[in-house]
């Protein structure tokens, strides 16, 4: 089925169109027909004066190229058959949206979308007892405000590098501050590309890899955690561009790849510095249950189509504390500054094997859940009665 939307724009900053005013490199038209057709819309209306109409249509055209069906008018107010009862959202689209607080307006099925007293969401063809709602009230505090003028371009900037935060993880605040004075000082260097930060991390893992096993597991251990810093201003700035390419999910195939090496070749460089076999046997279960953990936690988002973090209140709050990289690398720099780098990799074994048991666990009865709820269980259990017969 057809999902429609409006996107009205109005101002000129200068000699710019508000649509045209670009963002770390993404034009704000571009954004929001990215962000429409992750919301499964498809028609998409531009509907401006004419010098904004002509200057979009000569960057977008007809849409095919993205996927989408693009329409332009020069009337702020399009008119509507009065037979076509067919829902429409119009965006006032001067103003950049929180992709999170646009997805939450869409799911509760609200009427209409407020920023400052302004109307900036709002369906057509829709009753309007399906409510209208604040913006801010959609996000949590931290990313608000949700909505900000595109004309804004420092604050315009400000805000999408909030957006662009996934702030879960103890560690991914702790990274914060550096991950966005290198995104607000790259950002607009459109040459300087996500997936290109994903393959010069790679390339530079060989040395971060030689320094463990040549015992240097200090400098080792600070390089790698800066490459983890790297690893985090390539999703941000990929979500900060507001264009997520098919391509960047190879970013996780190749943390992994980064990730076991780094851990493969502290537990080396251990063995190979007298630390023999007790190093070697804790590394391999160190790799085998932070492996283990990896599966479990894409299992479950491939099942349920729903990520472990997300799924409820606890694991929102252990997620915030699971054992993941830079935790562990932490553990290794301090073991490692205190001539102790064994304790180190005791540590994050620890730290992971607490986390897949947690996990485990946890995985294991929202799917019984769900199998309850599906019915998945009855059907079980008339097999075996059969069997038992």
């Amino acid at each position: 089925m057809s999902r429609k939307a409006i996107l009205a724009f109005e101002k000129i900053v200068g000699s710019t169109p508000v649509a045209l005013a670009r963002h770390y490199c993404t034009p704000l038209v571009v954004r929001w027909l990215f962000m429409l057709r992750m919301q499964g819309f498809d028609e998409i209306q531009i509907s401006a004066p004419e010098d904004i109409v002509l200057a979009v249509e000569k960057l977008v055209g007809s849409g095919e190229k993205l996927g989408l069906i693009v329409t332009y008018t020069q009337e702020q107010s399009p008119t509507r058959d009065e037979k076509d009862t067919s829902e429409v959202l119009w965006i006032n689209a001067d103003y950049l949206i929180d992709p999170e607080a646009l997805r939450a307006f869409l799911e509760k099925g609200y009427f209409e979308g407020t920023g400052g007293g302004k109307t900036l969401l709002k369906w057509t063809g829709r009753l309007a007892s399906a409510g209208s709602v604040e913006l801010d009230s959609l996000v949590e505090p931290a990313r608000r405000p949700a909505w900000v003028y595109g004309g804004d371009l420092r604050g315009a900037r400000s805000a999408i590098l909030k957006w662009s935060q996934k702030r879960i993880h103890l560690t991914s605040r702790l990274n914060a501050p550096l991950e966005n004075t290198l995104i607000w000082m790259l950002g607009d260097t459109c040459e300087i590309t996500p997936n290109r930060i994903t393959l010069t991390i790679n390339l530079l893992l060989p040395l971060a890899v030689a320094l463990f096993l040549t015992g240097e597991f200090l400098y080792a251990s600070l390089f790698s955690y800066f490459l983890g810093v790297l690893d985090g201003v390539d999703g941000k700035l990929a979500r900060a561009r507001g264009v997520l390419s098919r391509l960047g999910h190879l970013e996780h195939s190749l943390d992994t790849l980064y990730e076991q090496a780094l851990y493969a070749s502290f537990t080396l460089g251990l063995a190979i510095k007298g630390y023999g076999v007790l190093a070697l046997a804790m590394g391999l279960a160190f790799i085998v249950t932070d492996s283990f953990v990896r599966h479990l936690y894409n299992q479950f988002q491939l099942v349920v189509g729903k990520p472990l973090k997300e799924y409820s209140d606890f694991n929102r709050k252990f997620s915030r504390v699971d054992g993941r990289r830079n935790f562990y690398v932490i553990y290794f720099i301090v073991s490692s500054a205190l001539g102790v780098p064994l304790i180190g990799l005791a540590a994050a074994l620890t730290h992971s094997v607490i986390t897949a048991v947690v996990y485990l666990i946890s995985v294991a009865v929202h799917l019984d859940r769900l199998d309850e709820e599906e019915g998945t269980k009855s059907f079980l259990r008339l097999i075996r009665v059969r069997d038992k017969s």
